[in-house]
Order: C-alpha cells, then sequence, then structure tokens
C-alpha cells in the first residue's frame, strides 16, 4: 500500500503544457479584470439557491395536511439538495467562493445542510480524491465496497458480475449510507485515505450539531408542522433521499467512473506516476453534459470536470470560459480532451463500465485483444 508521501508525479519540462495554461488563464482573469472567485452573479446563485431550500422546508411545514404537496416538495428538495451542497459547499470546501477564509468556511456547511459533514467531506474529496484521482489505495472515491467494485480486479466475487443490474437500485440509497453510516465511520477513523487524521471536539461538536439542524428541518419539524401524518412524513423523507441520491449519483459518478476510464499506478520502485500532473488529472477525468447549459446552472459547473481539476480553487462561474482556452491550449500539445457531450450518454457510459469491471481482469484483457 502506498501512502501520499511516496507517490510522486513525473515532473513537467519548462514551458510546458500546464505552465502554458496557467499562463493564459491567469491573463484571461487580468484582461477581463475578473476575480477568480464568485462574482455579483455568483453570490446571487448562493442566496437563490438557499432561498428556495428554505421556500420547499417552509412549505413542506405549512402543508396543512396536503399530502401531494408535502411529498412534492419533499421529492424537489432531494434534488435541490445536491444542488446546494455543489453550488455552495464543494466551493467552500475548495476556497473557490471567497478570498475570505471564514466565508467559504460558510459556505461549506452547504454540506451539513443536506445531512452529510462538510467538514468530512472536504477531508475526503480535497485530501484523497483531488491530489490522486484514480490512484488505487490513495483515491477513497474509488474504493469498492462489499456490494461494488468501481474498478477493474483480477478475481471480482461472482455477484459483481451482475453489478449493472443491481448498482441502479444501490444508487437510490446513496445519499442514505452517507448521512447514516459513512459520516460516522469517516469521522471516528483515525485516517482518511492514507492520510492520518485526529478529529479534535470542534468538529465532534459541530458533527452533533449539524445532523440535529438537518433531522430537525428534514423530519422533526415537518412532523408537528405540516398537518400530514408521521407515516406520510417518513414517506416523504425517503422520497426525499431517492431523488438526491439519483442526483448525485448522475452528477458525480459519470466524471470518473466510464467505460474509458484508466486507473495509474505508480512505479513499484520508485512510487513516480507515468504523467505530470496535470496531465493525470486530464487523463483520469471527463467533462460531460456540456451542451446543456441546465445542468451546468445546477450542478455548479461540476460537470466541466477537468477544469475543475486543473483549477480548484477557481469558482465554476468560470468554468465554460476557461474550458475553451483549455481546449485550444490542449490542441496545441497534442493531449487528449475527455469529454462526452452528451449527460444520457455519460450515464451510460458509467453504467457500462459497471458492466466491464464486473468481469474478471484477465477476461477484459482477452476481449480487448480480440477486438
Amino acid at each position: 500500500m502506498y501512502t501520499y508521501t511516496e507517490v510522486k508525479y513525473k515532473r513537467e519540462e519548462a514551458g510546458g503544457f500546464f505552465h502554458v495554461l496557467n499562463q493564459r488563464v491567469n491573463q484571461f482573469f487580468k484582461e477581463k479584470n475578473l476575480t477568480r472567485k464568485a462574482t455579483a452573479y455568483g453570490k446571487f446563485k448562493a442566496i437563490l439557491f438557499l432561498a428556495v431550500y428554505a421556500g420547499l422546508v417552509t412549505t413542506i411545514c405549512m402543508a396543512n395536511g396536503n399530502v401531494a404537496v408535502m411529498l412534492l416538495c419533499f421529492a424537489y428538495l432531494g434534488f435541490h439538495q445536491i444542488c446546494c451542497a455543489l453550488i455552495l459547499g464543494h466551493e467552500g470546501v475548495h476556497g473557490s467562493f471567497s478570498n475570505n477564509p471564514k466565508l467559504n468556511k460558510l459556505m461549506s456547511y452547504g454540506f451539513d445542510l443536506i445531512g452529510t459533514s462538510g467538514y468530512i467531506w472536504g477531508m475526503r474529496h480535497v485530501h484523497s480524491h483531488h491530489p490522486y484521482p484514480m490512484v488505487r489505495e490513495l483515491d477513497l472515491d474509488i474504493r469498492q465496497n462489499e456490494m461494488l467494485t468501481l474498478i477493474p480486479i483480477e478475481k471480482p466475487k461472482k455477484m459483481f458480475r451482475y453489478q449493472h443490474i443491481y448498482a441502479p437500485f444501490l444508487y437510490l440509497l446513496y445519499t442514505l449510507s452517507v448521512v447514516f453510516y459513512r459520516d460516522y465511520v469517516d469521522f471516528f477513523s483515525d485516517r482518511i485515505g492514507n492520510k492520518r487524521i485526529k478529529h479534535g471536539v470542534k468538529e465532534l461538536t459541530e458533527l452533533f450539531i449539524a445532523k440535529v439542524v438537518y433531522f430537525g428541518h428534514t423530519l422533526i419539524l415537518p412532523f408537528f408542522l405540516s398537518g400530514c401524518g408521521w407515516g406520510w412524513v417518513i414517506v416523504g423523507f425517503l422520497c426525499m433521499h431517492v431523488m438526491s441520491s439519483i442526483t448525485a449519483a448522475s452528477a458525480l459518478f459519470p466524471a470518473h467512473i466510464h467505460e474509458d476510464a484508466i486507473f495509474p499506478l505508480p512505479d513499484p520502485k520508485t512510487g513516480e506516476l507515468e504523467f505530470t500532473w496535470a496531465e493525470h488529472q486530464i487523463k483520469t477525468t471527463m467533462d460531460f453534459g456540456t451542451n446543456n447549459p441546465v445542468v451546468a446552472f445546477f450542478w455548479g459547473g461540476i460537470n466541466y470536470h477537468v477544469i475543475h481539476h486543473l483549477f480548484p480553487t477557481v469558482s465554476h462561474i468560470h468554468f465554460r470560459k476557461i474550458q475553451g482556452i483549455f481546449e485550444k491550449t490542449a490542441d496545441e500539445f497534442g493531449i487528449q480532451y475527455n469529454v462526452q457531450p452528451s449527460l444520457f450518454k455519460a450515464l451510460r457510459s458509467h453504467w457500462r463500465s459497471l458492466k466491464k469491471n464486473g468481469i474478471a481482469l484477465v477476461q477484459v484483457r482477452e476481449l480487448s485483444e480480440i477486438v
């Protein structure tokens, strides 16, 4: 098993791809006199999504016994929760919303608002996934559990050959698993990936308060104020999680787990990866749904995932324009840009990867040789 200190990237040559790209992106912000963080539009967008969130919760609590209204609002709240997490929390943990660390910390509570921990999510995402995407042992996001394998392995369990059939049903429970299980496993562990951690009383207190606030406005208040029976409130709560799970899986999984995904391994002797840091980010990441501006609006630009990995501290509202600069520079350096403009096709590719990874690695190799 590798540790973070043992694995290193290939050094980029002077005047290399990322050096040129970074210069051009810096020049773009300078010429346009733009901040790299959220502009007035970005701040308005954050306020708008928070206001809609508050409106949905208020409508649920004031349903006055109208079960249909309550269930519809719960269902849309599930979708909206992930939007808030990506537009507020995701920007906060990366420090891309503001130059003010306190404001970024406040935005990171967008995760706590929807039931998970912004603190833990930041540890997993910023300190495990982003430094070494798709590197086994280091990237927590690709670690298979007992029910699924997201990476090709030599001897998968027999059940994995059917994972493309049952995985979509497991995905419906994704956010429930995070809220009720994963947060606590991560918090009471002494490491995130291969990074040793020690949580303090402050972090434990924040986790407890966040969970109370979450269950308070999604379960307790609707129980007492909606006028609907407790059974219907639980049904609404579950509908919310089904919608949030579908949204989260659709927004997060296609960017890395698709049928052409690669899983680079460090050299067993030197610990060096085959590519430079920037090349590694590009080769292991895919943009998706880029032909639909609605996707970028609601999902905080997460579909411009290559740009996000290359410039994680830049606000998502700039991604679409930076993409043009990136595409031009990548073409000049002969670097392949992984993109699937259709969200549907990207999701289908993710599904195919589940089918592919459920087969023994040796069989995959034999099939590729035949092709």
